[in-house]
């Protein structure tokens, strides 16, 4: 089976790699190979036994800082961003970050450098068992494209179940999915459908799902990191 692969830009693979950072709670061992990888004598991170955290050193500061969960991840990405590690770096990095094969190759035509990532999703097949629709918190993740879509298809029922905070500004974000009528989180998916005659799970509105759900698990990692037997050899 062929390989699957996504090609982006060296500033593409930064971003994509503070995008995974941000995805979890901090990975102590990853951070610490990265930081190993890219970053020279100036650029230090030390973990402590027993600590979700680490002791951090920012370029040309002498004093060290205790750095966790969030403060943590950001101190990450914006040490890549000021170091801004070459091609091969960032490839190895990646490398790292999403459990795969990476490659530097050249753009055809334009001869522009582009990092190719094996995504490892050709290995993939969906058990339907359900997990990321019960246990997997995607409540933040609708797109105003998504809205936009369910209002052109007329999907009332999806739509009243799509929280909205309108904003000063006159920006729009949602939420999903909020029992209707409330501001209460539904304590799973309310389109869930369990086959009677298997353990399976349906998608009741799986053509017209939202883009989070259609496009989960995105990397062998992530369907990994959340639980997704997807890459199991067993077959259901």
């Amino acid at each position: 089976m062929e390989e699957e692969t996504i090609r982006l830009t060296p500033e593409q693979t930064l971003e994509a790699i503070c995008a995974d950072f941000r995805q979890y709670d901090p990975q102590m061992m990853l951070f610490a190979e990265i930081m190993r990888l890219v970053a020279g004598p100036d650029w230090t991170l030390v973990r402590e036994p027993g600590r979700d955290g680490a002791w951090v050193r920012v370029e040309n500061r002498r004093n060290r800082q205790w750095l966790e969960g969030q403060k943590l991840i950001a101190y990450m990405c914006d040490m890549l961003r000021r170091l801004r590690p070459g091609p091969q770096d960032l490839a190895a990095a990646a490398a790292r970050v999403f459990h795969t094969r990476t490659q530097v190759v050249e753009q055809p035509g334009s001869g522009a450098t582009i990092i190719q990532i094996r995504t490892g999703m050709e290995a993939f097949v969906c058990r339907q068992c359900g997990q990321c629709c019960k246990n997997l918190d995607y409540r933040y993740e609708i797109t105003t494209e998504d809205v936009l879509r369910w209002e052109k298809a007329g999907r009332g029922d999806i739509l009243e179940w799509v929280g909205v905070t309108r904003h000063r500004d006159g920006r729009r974000t949602y939420q999903i999915w909020v029992v209707p009528g409330t501001n209460r989180i539904a304590r799973t998916c309310p389109f869930l459908r369990a086959e009677p005659t298997t353990d399976r799970v349906l998608c009741s509105i799986h053509a017209d799902k939202p883009d989070i759900c259609r496009n989960y698990p995105v990397s062998r990692k992530h369907a990994l990191m959340t639980g997704c037997p997807g890459f199991s050899n067993h077959r259901r």
